[in-house]
């Protein structure tokens, strides 16, 4: 893989920097009393997080919704940031990259996402946060990468994106032309390709096997 134009990479943050697990685990926690307190049962907490890698393999948008939804939850749990927090080899990586290249961040995340990372000891690694609450545009659509590349005057082609979704990350910033890598991580971890455009230039098992991609 040819990576020697490449100037600037940007990432994903759920299940690409950030270990979302816990925050499901809550969320599965509160299903499960919803529940019990309605007089219904559902499976064990372990056996949801299965089905939700299998609604991620299917290409559900939400898994997480999916399942709460099949067992008879009627409401709305929010997603806790509290809870989320940096795999253990992300900051080395980051350290790692950032040495050569510019970082920056391209993701479907509510506002203050900057100030998020900046909580975890992470936010000097960037130059740039694009989060789709704050940009008012969302991944999959082309906005948010292309106005990311503008607004640091870089070519799709000098340009990798990192994520962990193939319908959010890769197909789209592929299409633009930008490098892609794919972490096999989180509930879309066996997604398949459905397209050219879904196959990345590199698929890794762990951020910290990034630095790796670029010789590094």
């Amino acid at each position: 893989m040819d990576h020697s134009k490449i100037k600037w990479i940007f990432f994903d943050m759920g299940h690409t920097l950030l270990d979302e697990d816990g925050v499901h685990l809550s969320r599965l926690e509160a299903v499960t009393e919803e529940l019990a307190e309605a007089g219904k049962t559902c499976p064990p907490i372990e056996e949801m997080l299965a089905e939700m890698i299998d609604f991620g393999t299917k290409g559900a948008r939400s898994p997480f919704y999916e399942v709460s939804r099949k067992y008879g939850s009627k409401k709305k749990y929010d997603y806790c940031p509290a809870l989320e927090v940096p795999f253990p080899e992300t900051e080395e990586c980051l350290r790692r990259l950032s040495a050569k290249y510019k970082l920056g961040i391209i993701a479907n995340q509510r506002g203050g996402s900057a100030h998020r990372l900046q909580q975890h000891g992470l936010m000097k690694y960037f130059d740039i946060v694009y989060s789709s609450e704050e940009m008012g545009r969302s991944k999959p659509a082309p906005d948010l990468f292309l106005s990311a590349l503008n607004a640091v005057g870089c070519a799709p082609e000098e340009a990798c994106m990192v994520g962990d979704r193939i319908d959010n990350d890769i197909r789209p910033a592929k299409k633009l032309g930008m490098m892609t890598v794919r972490l096999r991580q989180g509930f879309f971890r066996n997604r398949a390709a459905e397209s050219e455009f879904d196959i990345p230039d590199a698929d890794i098992e762990s951020i910290g096997d990034l630095p790796a991609v670029f010789g590094l």
